[in-house]
């Protein structure tokens, strides 16, 4: 049977196993948009914005571990979706990104929206930078014959790939033979001797000295053999932001996390305690906001990297590290199988206190505002803890609180992006986490986030059960409070009142507004209940200071 190019696209990224597709339609893509919507097998999503679809598309693809889609027309379309690519490329996700080039060469007519290959290829550069890992350009029928094996062989990256397939509107109408699309991956058992010799020194130093875990997000799915190796042999465990429950963060095991508000005394007396032996580091770039660092203090015990794509970290581990490039779960099955377990006595798990385990509460009875640290207390008990959601927080603040505060004991519920941190990503990524319906998923956004951008009206026509939690102290609190820190001048940053459940009611959403504890309790189990999009307003005081030391201590060493 004979179809265009536009559907013999969207059949390849069937055979890839895509489900999904996020972002807005022009008249570039028209062909590439229809063929989409078409599908039985990819649910296509409109959405409001370009980045916001592309942040939706990333979120799913993290979620639900499956390439995804993300289309935008020419011009603007393009240059809009920029921020949320440079964030799924740099937090690993396998995005498509579809839309189109309106000439192969500058026409000088100064067309609207011209967009050209010299424009795109700009978007790649070399040594990993840039918004994409590959760029496929399709002007003529010819160029499409190896679009899929290029893309099944970049969906062969465990750790992440961002491609941009551009076409032009006229080669998206050339026919070509339909030909049944089946996906393939490639396979890689064979491991290196000097990786499988590491693994037994590694397996060595665990049982008879004493050893730290750090987990990142790369490690996710060896949670389970991490979990027991862990456990069995009485090594603590330490994970970034993203890693947030890889290991369960209630198990006495648990150090805490690293980065942007982390428990800072915690981390540094287990990386620094006299009887250490070595630090695994396993799945995580160890950026900024993951490790404030701390790993370049690691100069008296032995290191070891973990991870595939492991020499593009190698400028941010200390000299002396060991990197091991292959897959984590492959790995730490041969530490497993060098271990004898059975001389090892079992041990008891025992639990840390959480937040909601004390009868105190913050918030000032005769303030009409909760304090950060109840807000956090109820989302444990009631969307951790109770329902068991999805839990993503936005840049800012609500990211420092909830990397703090919040634990969480298993894989894959906590996300958050620490590469880029772009203000907007989890008020759009929402509808990526909650598109399966699978379970609820509660978005701890700040107020100016959630007026920078934001997909409430896609959650609404789509009926997701996603749930806005504002944290409204209507300011650019983080920045506010971050000149202070540093004794800087305070400029203006408040922001004009604003009612969030007023604004949620006024595009289809239910809206809360609360302003005590136990509104919020009230608010947040209805909400999860209900399943439908949501947003609860929740007015909190703006002059508790979250847990930035570490953060104003790094950015005053940068200004000597």
């Amino acid at each position: 049977m004979s179809i265009n190019i536009a559907k013999g696209l969207v059949n390849v990224l069937e055979g890839c196993k895509v489900k999904a597709a996020f972002g807005i339609a022009g008249g570039f893509i028209g062909p590439v948009w229809e063929a989409l919507m078409e599908s039985e097998k990819i649910k296509t999503f409109h959405c409001r914005h370009e980045s916001g679809g592309v942040f939706a598309a990333s979120e799913y693809s993290l979620c639900e571990q499956a390439p995804t889609v993300a289309f935008a027309t020419a011009g603007p379309g393009i240059s809009n979706a920029l921020t949320g690519l440079k964030a799924a490329r740099l937090d690993g996700a396998q995005v498509v990104f579809i839309s189109s080039i309106t000439s192969v060469a500058p026409s000088g007519k100064w067309g609207l929206q011209e967009t050209t290959v010299q424009n795109i290829n700009g978007l790649v550069l070399a040594d990993g930078q840039g918004y994409f890992d590959e760029v496929i350009i399709i002007s003529k029928k010819e160029d499409y014959a190896q679009i899929e094996k290029k893309l099944k062989e970049g969906f062969n990256k465990k750790e992440g790939y961002v491609v941009g397939i551009f076409l032009t509107a006229k080669v998206q109408r050339e026919i070509i033979e339909n030909e049944n699309s089946e996906a393939f991956f490639l396979s890689n058992d064979d491991l290196d001797v000097n990786v499988k010799r590491h693994s037994q020194e590694l397996a060595d130093s665990i049982v008879n000295k004493k050893a730290v875990f750090w987990a990142g997000f790369g490690a996710r799915n060896a949670s389970a053999l991490l979990t027991k190796i862990a456990i069995k042999t009485n090594s603590q465990v330490i994970s970034t932001p993203r890693g947030k429950g890889i290991f369960d963060e209630k198990n006495s095991l648990y150090v805490g996390t690293s980065g942007l508000g982390a428990d800072g005394e915690n981390i540094y007396n287990a990386l620094h305690c006299p009887s250490l032996s070595t630090v695994i580091i396993m799945g995580t770039r160890l950026g900024e906001l993951s490790s404030s660092y701390a790993q370049n203090s690691l100069k008296d015990v032995n290191v070891y990297y973990i991870g595939l794509n492991a020499q593009e970290v190698k400028n941010n581990l200390p000299p002396h590290a060991v990197i091991i490039d292959c897959d984590i779960e492959k790995f730490l099955t041969l530490i497993d199988s060098h271990i004898d377990y059975e001389s090892m006595p079992d041990r008891d798990i025992e639990t840390v206190p959480t937040l909601h385990e004390s009868d105190k509460y913050h918030s000032d009875p005769a303030k009409d505002m909760c304090h950060p640290l109840d807000v956090m207390r109820v989302i444990q008990e009631i969307a951790i803890d109770k329902f068991d959601c999805y839990v993503a927080s936005e840049a800012g603040n609500s990211f420092v609180w909830a990397n703090r505060y919040l634990k969480f004991s298993h894989p894959l519920r906590y996300r958050t992006s620490t590469a880029y941190g772009s203000m907007g990503h989890y008020a759009c990524g929402m509808v990526g986490l909650a598109a399966s319906k699978e379970r609820c998923a509660v978005g701890i956004i700040g107020d100016g986030s959630m007026l920078m951008l934001n997909e409430v009206s896609t959650a609404v026509k789509y009926g997701l059960p996603a749930i806005w939690l504002v944290m409204n102290d209507a300011s650019y609190n983080m920045c506010r409070q971050g000149e202070e820190l540093l004794n800087n001048t305070s400029f203006d940053y408040d922001i004009p009142p604003v009612d969030f459940a007023l604004f949620g009611q006024s595009i289809g959403a239910t809206g809360y507004t609360v302003t005590n504890v136990k509104e919020l309790y009230q608010a947040l189990t209805q909400a999860i209940e209900e399943k439908k999009p949501a947003v609860i307003n929740v007015v909190i005081d703006r002059h508790p200071l979250p847990p930035l030391k570490d953060r104003v201590e790094s950015l005053k060493k940068l200004k000597v």
